[in-house]
C-alpha cells in the first residue's frame, strides 16, 4: 500500500520523484530570501541550516496531513479487505519515509560538499530514522483514529501543523528563543528530532545525551499513546466505519 501510494504521487508528472527533493529544495529557497534579504539574518551557510530543518518536517507534517482522513476515506478497503485498521495510516507513513530517504540521498552531496565532516556521523542516520518513522506512525495512528470520531481533526490539521511550524527550530536555532519561552520548544516532540538531524548533518557532531534521550522518549510516547487510544476507541470506530 505504502509503495502504491508513493507511485501514485508521482505518476504522470515530468520530474517525476525528483519533487521529494525540489518541494524542500523551494522552500529553503523562500525562507532564506525572506531571512537574509528582507530580514538580514546571519550564519553560516544558512540555506543549509534551513534545509537540514525543512526535509524531517516535511516527512512529518506531510505524513500526518494524510494520514488524519485515512481512515475516514478508506473505509471501502477495510469493508473489502480483513485487515487491521491501523494498516491505513500507518502505510502513508512508510509512503513519505521513502519520500524523505530519497531527499536525502538526492541532497546530501550539498551537505558533503559544504560539510565533509557530516559523512563520519551517517551512522546514527538509521538510527535518527527508525524513531522518527516510530514517532510519526504513533501520532499519525493517533489522530487518524480520532478523526473518525470527531470529523473536525480534518479541517484543522492545516492550521495545527502551521502553528507548529512556527514554533520548531526549522529556520532559527533554540538559543535564539528567549530563556523565559524555551519551555515551548522542550514540550514540542518534534523540535527533539529537528535537532538531532541538525547536529549531525549540518554541525557534523554527535547530539548530546539530552538529545537522544529526548528522541528516544518522544517515539515511544507517541506510539504507546497511539495503539492504546486506538484500542480504547476501537468500538466507536469500527461502528463508524
Amino acid at each position: 500500500m505504502a509503495v502504491k501510494q508513493f507511485r501514485a504521487k508521482y505518476a504522470g508528472s515530468v520530474l517525476g520523484i525528483f519533487w521529494v527533493a525540489i518541494n524542500p529544495f523551494i522552500l529553503m529557497l523562500a525562507i532564506t530570501f525572506v531571512f537574509t534579504t528582507v530580514f538580514k539574518a546571519e550564519g553560516e551557510d544558512f540555506p543549509l541550516f534551513v534545509l537540514s530543518g525543512i526535509i524531517p518536517w516535511m516527512f512529518f507534517s506531510g505524513a500526518l496531513s494524510e494520514a488524519v482522513p485515512s481512515l475516514s476515506a478508506q473505509k471501502s478497503v477495510l469493508h473489502q479487505f480483513s485487515l487491521p485498521k491501523e494498516i491505513i495510516p500507518l502505510s502513508t507513513v512508510l509512503s513519505y519515509a521513502l519520500n524523505f530517504l530519497i531527499s536525502w540521498l538526492i541532497i546530501s552531496p550539498l551537505f558533503l560538499f559544504r560539510k565533509p565532516g557530516a559523512i563520519t556521523m551517517i551512522v546514527f542516520l538509521p538510527f535518527i530514522f527508525l524513531l522518527t518513522c516510530i514517532f510519526i506512525g504513533g501520532i499519525s495512528l493517533l489522530f487518524s483514529v480520532v478523526n473518525v470520531i470527531y470529523r473536525d481533526l480534518e479541517h484543522l490539521i492545516g492550521t495545527l501543523l502551521m502553528f507548529w511550524f512556527w514554533v520548531t527550530p526549522i529556520f532559527y536555532s533554540v538559543g535564539m528563543v528567549p530563556v523565559n519561552l524555551r519551555w515551548v520548544f522542550n514540550l514540542n516532540p518534534v523540535s527533539a528530532f529537528i535537532l538531532f538531524y541538525r547536529e549531525i548533518i549540518f554541525y557534523c557532531r554527535v547530539p548530546d545525551l539530552v538529545t537522544f534521550l529526548a528522541v528516544t522518549a518522544w517515539a515511544f510516547i507517541s506510539l504507546s499513546v497511539g495503539i492504546l487510544v486506538s484500542v480504547w476507541l476501537e468500538p466507536r470506530v469500527l461502528k463508524r466505519i
